[in-house]
């Protein structure tokens, strides 16, 4: 078959793939993938446009691609993974666009197993098959044909046009299917994670519970990026979200644990021991907890510099002639401010005044040291204290200013504590409507402190643990409760390649579950969602890996449920249970091979 004029080319295959049917079928296809409110072409598969040395399919400029062309001799087509396309309206770059089916593509990769055989990586380094095409990169997946005298064998063509319709068309439904499914779990992880950090934003307190391995540290991460307005991470990817949660800690995130022996002098203030070198004398001095640390955070964003804001901005309205309106602090009205250099005060003066004084007369200057003090919460401008909020107000918005930078304190296991103790007097004061407008006195330092409305609080709480402490009613309805359960679609989506795994953790997630939540088997007030053990336990890269999670994790904690009361179960059916899942089985199967290998000895 002549190949040397490559329009006719794609032309003649287009003409053929028609023939059979199957760019009525391929554009079926993709309207269901792509979720396209039309059809795409149903006659024509490959888009050509002149003088280009390939074509792909009409559409999947962003998407994994169909691919045919002619470089280096050979004709080459496949399955492409464009990393070089950027649509008019790029949201995204294309290494974020094709970066879902290359991690799909990766998941179901099988090179030993039909249809996967017959194909490989064209023009790329063997070693660098699972790295993800980098900016301007394009890997194709398919076949290489030589090219002799500008022609292929006729069955290499034929070849060609089965592979499009056979082999090929079941991988990329595969490819784009899995993308599909992987991204609906991105969108429900990151609609579930921005959801709750918008409850956060209003509640200023929540507690994240569940039953062991459901996730609380993740999601604990992920909202705090959320809430912090880190935009740049993908919050359903868990290892970026936790590598950025590290970058952050002890800056704009603090964490600590709650425990039996923690009081208000570990967690707020304290007197603690210093012992002077010279003399070796010891005195007590206070020493902030934890909490307080927190709140001071709130409140010194060492990135912005106010001052140096402020003698910036009077630079700019240096001279009656550069002088600038300003709102007040109501809105009603505006106000006029500049600064004559080598002046110690700012001149302000009403833009609806009736003075019939010169236009240089200010009825209201700003002392500027003054309003620098108050601009950084040391003082105020007694004379005009809010006209100077004003002035204040304008600087921050022309250098985008936030004083304030939002904190979150993550309190882990926060039932473990008596909480009315460690928080003490400031109980009060973690409510939304109280933060900033409500201080107290504290009893150590002395100093007036209130919470700013700026921190934001994440406790997680065991479900099952109910030994150590429980929260009072006063610190309940100061705290909004999130349940976070255990999620089978995470264990099958965790497992991408290995079916056999897969299956099996899957038997063995719905078996212990039936097993939890047999109506027989719970005991007072615990449902399944308090009990049944986290989605993490059934995710492993190996058989090896699962079998010691359930041997030394989940049968542990299953048999604590029993000896605590919380399932009332048999000698017997504990160990049949426990049997079962140490050799990897559901009950009925393991008691089914039991019985069927007993009457055979």
């Amino acid at each position: 078959m002549n190949i040397v004029n490559f329009e006719q080319f794609v032309r003649q295959i287009n003409a053929d793939l028609n023939k059979d049917g199957f760019c009525k079928t391929f554009a079926a296809a993709r309207k269901s993938l792509v979720e396209l409110d039309k059809s795409p072409s149903r006659t024509t598969l490959f888009s050509y446009t002149k003088d280009r040395d390939w074509a792909i399919n009409k559409g999947g400029g962003t998407e994994l691609q169909y691919h045919v062309s002619i470089r280096d001799n050979a004709l080459k087509y496949g399955l492409g993974f464009n990393a070089q396309y950027v649509p008019f309206k790029n949201v995204l770059t294309p290494q974020e666009y094709i970066r879902p089916f290359w991690d799909a593509f990766i998941a179901l990769y099988q090179p030993k197993e039909s249809p996967w055989n017959e194909y490989t990586i064209i023009d790329r380094d063997p070693n660098n098959v699972g790295k993800a095409p980098q900016y301007n990169e394009f890997v194709l997946y398919g076949k290489k044909i030589d090219i002799v005298n500008g022609e292929i064998k006729d069955e290499d063509y034929h070849q060609l046009l089965t592979d499009i319709q056979g082999n090929l068309f079941t991988i990329y439904q595969s490819i784009f299917s899995l993308r599909n499914t992987n991204q609906t779990h991105k969108q429900k992880n990151t609609m579930f994670t921005n959801t709750i950090a918008d409850l956060l934003k209003k509640k200023r307190n929540i507690i994240l519970q569940g039953a062991p391995g459901t996730g609380k540290t993740y999601n604990t991460a992920a909202i705090a990026l959320a809430t912090l307005g880190v935009n740049d991470v993908d919050l359903s990817d868990h290892k970026a979200v936790m590598d950025r949660y590290k970058l952050l800690k002890d800056s704009q995130i603090f964490f600590t644990t709650f425990h039996q022996s923690m009081d208000y002098e570990d967690f707020v203030e304290g007197l603690k021991p210093k012992v002077d070198k010279d003399t070796n004398a010891i005195t007590y001095q206070p020493e902030d907890g934890i909490f307080k640390i927190a709140c001071n955070a709130v409140r010194n964003d060492e990135s912005i510099n106010i001052v140096e804001c402020i003698d910036a901005y009077l630079q700019t309205i240096k001279g009656l002639e550069n002088k600038k309106e300003i709102p007040t602090l109501t809105g009603k009205s505006k106000l006029y401010v500049w600064w004559n250099e080598g002046n110690t005060t700012i001149s302000t003066r009403s833009t609806n005044s009736s003075s019939t004084k010169d236009e240089t007369y200010s009825p209201s200057p700003l002392n500027i040291e003054k309003v620098k003090l108050q601009a950084q919460g040391q003082g105020v401008e007694n004379n005009w204290t809010q006209y100077a909020q004003a002035f204040i107000n304008a600087v921050k918005e022309a250098y985008q200013v936030t004083q304030n930078k939002p904190v979150v304190l993550i309190i882990d296991e926060i039932n473990r504590g008596n909480v009315s103790k460690i928080f003490g007097e400031l109980i009060t004061l973690l409510e939304a409507d109280k933060r900033d407008e409500l201080s107290v006195t504290l009893p150590y330092s002395k100093m007036s402190f209130s919470v700013p409305a700026d921190l934001y609080i994440i406790g997680t709480m065991n479900t099952t643990d109910r030994s150590t402490g429980t929260l009072d009613y006063a610190l309940r309805r100061r705290f909004a409760f999130v349940t976070l359960k255990s999620d089978r679609a995470v264990v099958e989506k965790h497992y991408n390649s290995d079916d056999e795994v897969k299956n099996i953790a899957l038997a063995l997630f719905d078996d212990i579950q039936k097993f939890i939540s047999n109506p027989q088997h719970l005991c007072g007030d615990f449902s399944i969602d308090d009990l049944m053990v986290g989605h993490s336990y059934f995710m492993a890269a190996n058989k090896q890996e699962l079998r010691a999670k359930i041997q030394y994790e989940v049968i542990p904690l299953i048999n604590e449920y029993i000896n605590d009361g919380i399932l009332n179960v048999t000698q017997k059916q504990k160990n049949d249970a426990f049997a079962a899942w140490s050799d990897l089985q559901t009950i009925a199967a393991y008691s089914t091979s039991d019985d069927s290998s007993s009457t055979e000895e």
